[in-house]
């Protein structure tokens, strides 16, 4: 029978090993995973981090562009004004040009008129100016004069020449001034057209990164979503371990420590159970209360002995308790004895199996007189008469 039971306790060992050699693998790769999850979370923010100095940059060259384009677009501006103000004087001098044609042409006939008629007239213009002038001095004179007219308007026509031939030079100038004017708002225009395609083209590669900065971000809130649960489901398993350790350790403690010494416990004073551990009935109480321990009148001796070995971890008068004293064993058991009369022992003293810690009373004449114990694992209080030897 005890071989079997030996055996039984064996195999829930083992079980209980496996289960826990188990969890210790869910625990090692669940935090491999989470170690993988935390990289993949370092490499995305990496790449947020050059993303965001990526996009700073290319905003800097933006800016750069809009300024360059706004000072281009205003350079094209006054060129075209320039432009346009040369055309306006080609087209001032075109029409002073034809004006002056005009004037030049009709200077011409005038003067080609005059003289055809001196020519086809020259003997009726001397006998004219022979008859008519009193003094050959005077026909001279005339004759002068006719010459002096011509020659002023010779000359005149020389000015309009002149002026006609600057003007024809100046329209030139300004004609070659206004094409190169023209040529050069062209190849600004293109500049700008360039300029403005590499504007589109950041802006776009920055609507990109954007696009590929929120996805990343989107990414990077999955990845920390499922590391969150995954840092839970360690924590889980970290306390499933350590909870199953714990049974373990109290499956050993109970095979070996001191549960193995359930029902194998010396009385801490020999006499009679007068109120036991369970619900009571109180007298004017129309309920129960709960009784977490026993009373135990004395028989002949009224001398105290701790039940097992353990440290004294408290001593002190309560009310309704009288003199107490709480001693610890191995496996977080506690042992508690009050309503002592006298008590022999202090706090933090060692103390062995059966040692004398206090009296209590045996005959009081006519006062009852009891110990009141109580066992107790961890906080939890634990029925003494399975605990102790029967009587």
């Amino acid at each position: 029978m005890i071989r079997k039971i030996i055996a039984t306790a064996t195999l829930f060992l083992l079980a209980l090993s496996s289960w826990a050699d188990y969890n210790e693998d869910r625990l090692l790769e669940t935090n491999s995973y989470l170690k993988e999850l935390k990289q993949q979370l370092d490499e995305e923010r990496e790449q947020l981090e050059e993303i965001e100095n990526t996009k700073k940059q290319l905003a800097e060259k933006i800016d750069n562009l809009n300024e360059t384009i706004d000072y281009q677009k205003k350079l094209i501006r006054e060129l075209t004004l320039q432009s346009r103000e040369a055309r306006e004087a080609v087209m001032a001098m075109d029409k002073e040009m034809r004006t002056l044609e005009v004037e030049l042409r009709k200077l011409r006939e005038s003067i080609e008129q005059s003289n055809i008629y001196l020519i086809d007239n020259i003997d009726y213009v001397n006998v004219k100016l022979l008859l008519f002038s009193k003094h050959s001095r005077d026909t001279i004179k005339n004759m002068e004069i006719v010459e002096n007219i011509n020659l002023q308007l010779i000359k005149k026509v020389s000015a309009i020449k002149e002026k006609t031939t600057r003007l024809e030079q100046l329209t030139e100038e300004k004609e070659a001034k206004a094409k190169d004017l023209e040529h050069l708002v062209r190849v600004k225009r293109r500049v700008m057209d360039d300029y403005e395609a590499e504007q589109t083209r950041l802006e776009q590669l920055v609507a990109v990164m954007k696009e590929d900065e929120a996805s990343k971000n989107e990414y990077m809130r999955l990845l920390k979503e499922k590391q969150e649960e995954f840092e839970n489901k360690l924590d889980r398993i970290r306390k499933k371990i350590e909870r199953e350790k714990e049974k373990e350790e109290e499956k050993k403690a109970d095979s070996s420590g001191f549960a193995s010494l359930k029902g194998k416990l010396d009385w801490p004073v020999r006499g009679t159970v007068i109120e036991h551990f369970g619900p009571k009935k109180v007298k004017g109480f129309k309920g129960t209360i709960q009784n977490k321990g026993i009373k135990i009148r004395p028989g002949k001796s009224g001398e105290i002995r701790t039940v097992y070995g353990g440290t004294v971890k408290y001593v002190d008068t309560i009310r309704g308790f009288g003199n107490l004293v709480i001693v610890r064993h191995p496996d977080s058991y506690f042992t508690l004895y009050a309503n002592m009369d006298r008590v022999n022992v202090t706090v933090g003293q060692e103390l062995a199996k059966g040692q004398a810690i206090g009296t209590v009373g045996v005959d009081l004449g006519g006062v009852e007189s009891y110990l009141y114990f109580e066992i107790r694992r961890h906080n939890v209080a634990v029925n003494p008469a399975e605990w102790l030897k029967p009587l």
